[in-house]
């Protein structure tokens, strides 16, 4: 049934040819159709009923062409904002700066080399998506849920991270240079190689995650987790802690030179 509302779709928007992230926003359209049908199937509608149904609530061509923006830019940014629902989406490239993208489900999508500058992904949700090489730089991540994602030379440089889950994910050469880490989640992730030098870190959770050559040189680090974590080999030179975590360090056998207990 996808196959034939694509279909639907391709001659709904035949008249109006190639215009910029036309594929964007017909897999978005697409997405929810396949949704309304599925729907209707539930509520114990024929194959037949559901589908004349679904295709009569798509509504007038028309008006849907007259609220999409004409440059790649704010293609992106109305696709997005018409239905924040995109789990699964391809928009890698795309540049989605200074968006307001809050709440905004885009899990399971390729955002590969996407730019989300300074924009608002508070709350949103993008477990398992591929991340790679994104820019979050100045970006609002709190509350954010990257579970799962390929982070790998991902900049968070600058970004609030406040209450972020970035659980088992790969997190390789991404960094965070100037960003807010608060109650932020690295659970179950391989976090070798990161730069945490002369940071803050408040409540942040490394449990069951790799933290060889993993760098916290001169950071301070507050009621910071790192249960059951391989942290034998990250660098804590010069760092400054509570006891407790100077205890669970110390338990855990890492290496701690000119350590500062607060």
């Amino acid at each position: 049934m996808e196959k034939k509302l694509q279909e639907f779709l391709d001659n709904a928007f035949a008249p109006y040819g190639d215009f910029p992230a036309r594929d964007d926003v017909q897999a978005e359209l697409l997405a929810n159709l396949v949704e309304k049908y599925d729907d209707l199937k539930k509520q114990g509608k024929s194959d037949d009923e559901a589908y004349q149904q679904t295709v009569d609530s798509f509504g007038d061509i028309d008006e849907i062409m007259e609220n999409i923006p004409h440059d790649d830019k704010q293609e992106a940014s109305a696709v997005l904002q018409r239905n924040a629902k995109l789990h699964g989406s391809a928009m890698k490239e795309a540049d989605l700066s200074e968006q307001n993208l809050a709440g905004a489900n885009l899990g399971g999508s390729d955002l590969a080399r996407t730019v989300f500058d300074r924009s608002d992904l508070s709350n949103s949700n993008l477990k398992g998506s591929n991340l790679k090489a994104a820019s979050f730089v100045e970006s609002d991540l709190s509350g954010a849920n990257l579970s799962g994602s390929d982070v790998s030379n991902v900049s968070f440089n600058n970004a609030n991270l406040t209450g972020t889950v970035i659980n088992g994910s790969n997190l390789k050469s991404s960094t965070y240079v100037g960003a807010r880490l608060v109650n932020t989640e690295f659970k179950r992730s391989d976090i070798g190689g990161i730069v945490f030098d002369g940071m803050t870190l408040d409540g942040v959770v490394f449990d069951s995650s790799s933290l060889k050559n993993t760098s916290f040189k001169g950071t301070t680090l507050k009621n910071v987790s790192f249960h059951h974590a391989a942290t034998k080999h990250a660098i804590f030179d010069g760092a400054t802690m509570d006891k407790v975590t100077y205890a669970i360090l110390k338990g855990a056998k890492a290496t701690l030179t000119d350590i500062n207990l607060v």
